[in-house]
């Protein structure tokens, strides 16, 4: 099962991004391994819709959690309908900090 975060950067101490459809990257955090990848989101220059794919994207590869700095009304409805949990960490966070905070949630 995996969190996703929307990333500026793809590296562990690149800040959230404050947008979800529009990001460069995602950090896909493998709860089970605990591992993590970032793959480039393939739905940052759409035109439109850009959220709702990239949430249909995440979802496909089994996502059950993502972590952006907002989300749009429309992908609010895309993940309820599709019963994964969106979280809005605070300003400023960065990815190194949401995999400490998600390990000690673990334990």
């Amino acid at each position: 099962m995996f969190v996703a975060i929307s990333a500026v950067e793809n590296h562990i101490a690149s800040a959230v991004d404050p947008h979800f459809g529009r990001c460069a990257w995602f950090c896909l955090l493998d709860s089970i391994q605990g591992t993590w990848e970032f793959i480039e989101n393939p739905f940052q220059h759409d035109p439109g819709h850009a959220g709702c794919d990239a949430a249909d994207f995440l979802a496909d590869k089994g996502v059950f959690m993502v972590i952006a700095g907002r989300f749009g009304s429309m992908v609010v409805e895309r993940f309820r309908e599709l019963g994964i949990q969106m979280v809005i960490p605070e300003p400023g966070t960065y990815i190194q900090r949401i995999m400490q905070q998600l390990n000690q949630n673990e334990r």
